[in-house]
């Protein structure tokens, strides 16, 4: 067994600190070939699904913690706050005599410690960690004239309306949001929308352990309203036909590293549930404990915890979302974690003219990847609460509205890969051709990225691509030179109604009639999409 426990911990003994965060982690998962062989009984339909459309196949990460060995650790005084299956182990505060008890235990394989600077804790240090960061203002407008209420400039700034218009609003998407709490969601005006459509399809609160999401903070329910909220002709969030799940992963009590140990278990659970899309406002880089501080150095998308995490998350075919952070006039300056990991979508926040917001924290990565991603509005952005319509500054807006601006591109491309939908959107950023340190590359039009994703210019010429007849009442013929591995017929809501392999002759005379997107995946990797016409 090797031993990855530096003094450190001794170290926290002789200045008074009894415990300190570690991972415990396991040799294997004896149990590995049942789950492949039943696998539902680790991951849900929706989940095998998504696996399943992206190419994605099960491994060990998908397999959950031996049971047993969960057990034996707690013989011997352990207890878990967290249950990994990601990291084949457990997380725990641990003494230097319950690291001893485990250490020799022939199924404990590495032991690491959350500690990076052995430093002693001379006085406990308030850290702001949310990302709001003025006083909230009341704002009025003259409803009549201004189609999305409050949230018009942060739709049009992204050129999201277009989708709308489409029909593209989230429908058949799922979101998880990780935050502080989610007051008044369940009861609030500007929820009903949410409530009534039956959209909130549960979540857990891992701070308090238990299943009560409309408590602890409030800054989860502003950032669900930028994405869910709904207010008729006052506001509109950028995904409100979306399904949401609601994680509460940050405690208002203390800023220390559990809290990133709650963001893992969030995000393992929304994998096993069928999340397409997760977002977070939230961001770690200082915390009340020093000798748990990260430097800049650490922020290269594999050394903490939580940005490990969300790297995983994007490869289980997730589009992870988030902050950028609020540090950039403050002395850290820079991206915090998770906004680090390189398959997680950063978005930095800018103004109404485009410029950046003064607080946008700055990238890049500490081993040189271009962050953040793509940046939206974060000065005076608009969200909802129990009381009205109110604007405030932070990446935490601007994280939840490129977070529903990508459901509804997923909505309308639900069979193209996340990498491809996040790269065509970052390929439509106004810095694209020249991304900086601050906006990444720059302000993304979902317009331009729907119309290259629809374009049938995917297909080269010589396919000849034909669909016909073309409206149909019965059989539609397709053909291309190129063979064809895979039809999808999808409705205009984004649902995938029926699959069709290697075939050019589809029988659409039980469908109801109707406007109909039919995708096309060619032999040679090229896909692309028609309209049709069932009559």
């Amino acid at each position: 067994m090797r031993f990855i426990f530096t003094a450190v911990l001794l170290l926290g003994t002789l200045f008074g600190f009894a415990q300190d965060l570690t991972l415990i982690q396991f040799t294997d998962k004896p149990d590995s070939t049942y789950y492949y062989e039943n696998p539902t009984a680790m991951l849900s339909e929706k989940a095998l699904d998504r696996r399943d459309k992206y190419n994605i196949d099960l491994d060990a990460l998908d397999v959950p913690v031996h049971s047993d060995y969960i057990a034996e650790i707690k013989n011997l005084g352990v207890e878990p706050i967290g249950i990994s299956k990601w990291f084949n182990g457990i997380f725990a505060w641990c003494t230097e005599s319950e690291i001893q008890a485990v250490e020799n235990l022939d199924f404990v394989g590495e032991i690491f410690s959350f500690v990076n600077n052995p430093t002693p804790l001379t006085s406990k240090r308030s850290i702001e960690k949310f990302q709001i960061e003025n006083q909230l203002k009341k704002t009025t407008f003259n409803i009549a004239e201004i189609d999305y209420g409050l949230a018009t400039d942060q739709i049009n700034q992204i050129n999201l309306q277009g989708l709308f218009d489409e029909g593209f609003t989230g429908t058949g998407i799922t979101i998880a949001v990780m935050d502080n709490g989610f007051v008044d969601v369940d009861t609030a005006a500007g929820f009903a929308y949410l409530r009534d459509n039956n959209q909130l399809k549960g979540g857990y609160n891992f701070v308090a352990n238990s299943d009560e999401l409309f408590s602890g903070g409030d800054h989860g329910t502003k950032v669900l309203s930028t994405i869910a909220g709904y207010l008729e002709e006052e506001y509109m969030g950028t995904a409100i036909d979306a399904d949401y799940y609601l994680f509460i992963t940050e405690n208002n009590q203390h800023e220390l590293p559990d809290e990133e140990v709650n963001w893992i278990l969030a995000a393992e659970q929304a994998d096993s549930l069928g999340v397409d899309i997760i977002n977070t406002s939230l961001g770690y880089s200082e915390f009340d404990d020093p000798r748990y501080d990260y430097t800049y150095d650490d922020m290269d998308g594999e050394t903490t915890y939580i940005s490990r995490a969300g790297q995983i998350a994007a490869e289980k075919g997730m589009i992870a979302v988030t902050a950028a952070g609020n540090e950039g006039s403050k002395p850290w300056h820079y991206i915090t974690a998770p906004a680090d990991a390189k398959g997680v979508f950063t978005v930095g926040a800018v103004d109404t003219d485009g410029f950046p917001a003064w607080f946008t924290s700055f990238g890049p990565t500490a081993d040189g990847h271009i962050k953040p991603d793509v940046s939206a509005l974060g000065a005076d952005a608009a969200f909802l609460d129990s009381s009205g319509v109110y604007t405030a500054n932070g990446t935490s807006f601007a994280s939840p509205i490129i977070t529903g601006a990508m459901a509804c591109l997923l909505q309308a491309f639900p069979e193209v890969h996340p990498e491809d939908l996040k790269q065509k959107v970052r390929k439509s950023a106004s810095l694209f051709e020249n991304p900086t340190d601050q906006l990444g590359y720059g302000i993304p039009d979902f317009g331009w990225a729907y119309n290259e994703l629809l374009s049938v210019n995917k297909f080269e010429k010589e396919d000849n691509l034909m669909v016909f007849p073309n409206p149909t009442s019965d059989v539609l013929h397709i053909q291309t030179e190129t063979p064809i591995t895979k039809i999808q017929i999808i409705s205009f809501e984004g649902k995938i109604i029926r699959k069709f392999s290697f075939t050019n002759r589809v029988d659409l005379s039980e469908f109801p009639t109707g406007n109909y997107l039919v995708r096309f995946k060619l032999e040679n990797g090229q896909v692309g999409v028609k309209q049709i016409v069932k009559n």
